[in-house]
């Protein structure tokens, strides 16, 4: 009977260990990664769903927003965006970049504006500038890097991410539940917040 309670204590402690370096290693991993080139951003956002980070400069001066949007465990068959949305919360009206990489092995990245649900991404122009677009793929992580020109659209912004599927090199419509309908939220340039769609909120991490 003792040895039954020791080896279910030992598998609890061992079980809560778990748990908590995932957990401490989840929350460290926008703070803690390093990009090529000596690359840095001074702020950083884990997202809540689809293992995706949000790293940007905001300058305030000249309302350019860069950003790096990290999206991992991702495999070479799909698809990545993420988004702003001038006008509303969700996905129709979001001005999105988008990143895959193709059957012969380059990546695509370019810029889709979302009038429709049933969108499969059409290349267009978006309603702000967007400049130095480029991306990469490396370790199961696409990443999508930009310099946004918001000068009209303030500073507190919705953001949308996303992923799915592709046929060759045509993407696919995402889900429609679970993580990929929970996949957007607030952010605040200014203060460093970000809010969820579901009312919660979670703070920004400075990186000194």
């Amino acid at each position: 009977m003792g040895g039954r309670r020791l080896t279910l204590k030992l598998t609890v402690s061992l079980s809560l260990i778990t748990c908590f370096l995932l957990s401490s290693s989840y929350g460290q991993n926008c703070a803690k990664h390093s990009f090529p080139n000596n690359r840095v951003f001074k702020t950083c956002s884990d997202l809540p769903v689809l293992n995706s980070f949000l790293h940007f400069n905001y300058d305030t001066s000249s309302s350019e927003l860069e950003i790096a949007y990290r999206h991992s465990g991702i495999g070479s068959s799909r698809w990545v965006a993420w988004a702003i949305n001038p006008t509303s919360t969700g996905m129709v009206g979001s001005q999105a970049l988008v990143a895959y990489q193709q059957t012969n092995g380059t990546m695509r990245v370019y810029t889709s504006p979302i009038t429709q649900y049933q969108t499969q991404l059409q290349e267009g122009e978006l309603s702000f500038n967007v400049s130095d677009l480029s991306a990469s793929y490396e370790n199961d992580e696409i990443i999508i890097f930009a310099t946004l020109g918001l000068s009209n659209n303030g500073t507190m912004l919705n953001q949308v991410w996303q992923e799915g599927g592709l046929n060759g090199n045509i993407p696919q419509m995402h889900v429609t539940s679970g993580a990929n309908v929970q996949s957007m939220g607030t952010l605040n340039l200014v203060s460093g917040e970000a809010g969820t769609s579901n009312g919660g909120g979670s703070k920004l991490k400075k990186r000194n």
